[in-house]
């Protein structure tokens, strides 16, 4: 785990997290005037080789808050990731703090309740998450006002968080040079990203979009948190291509990428929030696999 500078304005400030393991940034958000803030997109570290759950991450977050006095009010998760879990439980359990997520994760439930068929164990959101977000919602964090904008397209449920001059896009776009969202996942629709894209890139071109993930290049080996509207205009894979042309290049581009390699077991933790399994009778905890053949 690293974490830059923070960046800071006259009325909030910004902490930047980053997990080598799954290339994710975590966000601390401060409103200054108050001393409230809100956490956002933070991981839970996963070994799926052992099963093996840590928190090594969520622990330095909690240590931060701890040490500058803050007093954490939100966990605010982008949407349900499928290449990391959320620790979003854990850092409730330990600060009070409330979960919130963009109302489209109700789409997202109902699409993979079939995947695990899991009965009465699947995972209720409405009970899992403090908050559902309808969009255009506005959430208060001290004297910031964070408005939610939907950005449907990696998955139908995906939000963005706009406050002042920053935006937290999520997976919906990545550094200018490694790209957008993927958009074949349950639910997904390349058209719909295409929209949610061009929605975000109308903002101030001096607006900070800060990312979810940051894959390191052999050019650009140190990860990057954020860059401005402005210069995200120039993404290698939005170049001067229309919506259709777009559409056609994502769906060649999907077809040719992994299944992530955490996607089913983060899928069933994100779904509950960030909440493990319920043990067996001896303390055990178990995830579902699904399996297909070839």
């Amino acid at each position: 785990m690293s974490a830059l500078a923070p960046i800071i304005d006259s009325h909030q400030r910004i902490d930047p997290f980053y997990d080598p393991v799954t290339c994710s940034w975590s966000y601390i958000l401060v409103d200054l005037a108050s001393k409230a803030c809100a956490v956002i997109d933070p991981v839970l570290n996963f070994d799926p080789a052992s099963g093996r759950v840590s928190y090594e991450l969520a622990d330095s977050l909690l240590a931060r808050i701890d040490a500058e006095g803050w007093s954490c009010h939100w966990i605010l998760e982008t949407h349900i990731h499928a290449d990391h879990l959320s620790s979003g439980d854990y850092l409730r359990g330990r600060t009070g703090a409330q979960i919130g997520i963009g109302a489209g994760v109700r789409s997202v439930s109902a699409l993979f309740e079939p995947v695990f068929n899991l009965g009465s164990d699947h995972p209720d959101v409405e009970a899992c998450f403090d908050r559902l977000f309808e969009p255009d919602e506005s959430v208060l964090l001290g004297e910031l006002q964070i408005k939610v904008l939907a950005t449907p397209g990696h998955t139908p449920g995906c939000v963005a968080y706009s406050v002042d001059s920053a935006i937290f896009v999520g997976d919906t776009l990545f550094m200018p040079d490694y790209g957008t969202a993927r958009s074949d996942f349950p639910g997904g629709d390349a058209g719909q990203l295409f929209d949610s894209v061009m929605g975000l890139l109308s903002a101030d071109p001096e607006t900070k979009l800060y990312f979810c993930h940051d894959y390191p290049l052999p050019e650009r080996p140190t990860p990057q948190c954020s860059i401005a509207v402005g210069a995200q205009k120039a993404n290698v894979q939005l170049q001067d291509r229309n919506r259709a042309q777009f559409v056609e290049f994502r769906h060649h581009r999907d077809s040719q990428l992994a299944t992530p390699r955490l996607l089913y077991p983060a899928i069933q933790i994100n779904l509950a929030a960030g909440q493990l399994p319920t043990p067996d009778p001896l303390g055990q905890r178990y995830l579902k696999l699904p399996i297909t053949e070839a």
